[in-house]
């Protein structure tokens, strides 16, 4: 843009024009240099470049808060199975299976001369009688017998012959209360019968008892355990208080090698 009045002798100047109408003087232009010296300037914003970096961090840190979260869900479910598993149970007291025993802490051990088989029993328990064949131990509570013989009868009839023999004055009332399922004598199946009955003692007094018939055979020899506790069928299996030593006995019997 030119000035507007020339510089020497004050004439109005015309837009554009390059010298004064009255005293041809040239007119000089305003130089970008001159005008720039009185503006502002407003430099522009550089752009910025992505933070790859921190973008890489954020989801690093979602990913471990997601573990953390993975974490605490499994440990509750576990904690939740473990809860079901280790719970309060009803007792079983009819068809129990075999328990995983501990080992009694002192035991003694019976060996027959005659069939050349191994019982362990609590040192605890007292002998009442011995032979070749056999032994019958007075429990804490009650008695137990183990008994070799030569195998010709089946299970059934071994079990039927045993309780036939209890002498009935003495055992009144014999009632077949059930089958023991998973009965064993060491690494043999065998066969198990749980019965209730009122054992009449010394003094002529009944006392309601529980017994139970257990009977394997291996190769020529047949075994059988007779074992009789008092009878609580409300707190134990099979009614039987000392039922899980007389499973231990049956569990670590041993047959000839």
């Amino acid at each position: 843009m030119g000035q507007g009045f020339c510089g020497r002798c004050g004439a109005p100047l015309a837009p554009g024009a390059a010298f004064c109408g009255v005293c041809r003087t040239p007119v000089a232009p305003v130089s970008v240099a001159s005008y720039q010296q009185y503006a502002y300037p407003y430099p522009y914003a550089q752009p910025q470049a992505p933070r790859i970096g921190g973008a890489r961090s954020t989801q690093i840190a979602v990913a471990a808060g997601l573990v953390v979260i993975l974490v605490i869900v499994a440990i509750g479910v576990a904690f939740l199975a473990y809860r079901a598993v280790s719970g309060s149970h009803k007792t079983c007291t009819a068809n129990c299976s075999p328990k995983v025993i501990t080992p009694l802490p002192a035991a003694a051990t019976y060996r027959s001369s005659a069939f050349k088989f191994e019982v362990d029993y609590s040192d605890t328990w007292t002998v009442r009688s011995q032979d070749a064949n056999g032994v019958t131990l007075g429990t804490k509570l009650g008695l137990v017998s183990v008994e070799g013989m030569k195998a010709g009868q089946s299970s059934d009839q071994v079990i039927q012959r045993v309780v036939s023999a209890l002498p009935s004055a003495s055992w009144q009332s014999v009632t077949l209360v059930s089958s023991l399922r998973g009965a064993h004598l060491g690494d043999v199946d065998g066969l198990g019968q749980v019965y209730s009955a009122n054992l009449i003692g010394s003094n002529s007094k009944a006392a309601a008892v529980r017994f139970v018939v257990i009977t394997a055979t291996k190769g020529s020899v047949t075994v059988v355990v007779f074992a009789v506790d008092p009878a609580d069928p409300t707190h134990f299996a099979h009614g039987m208080p000392e039922g899980v030593l007389f499973d231990y006995m049956c569990t670590v019997f041993r047959w000839a090698s």
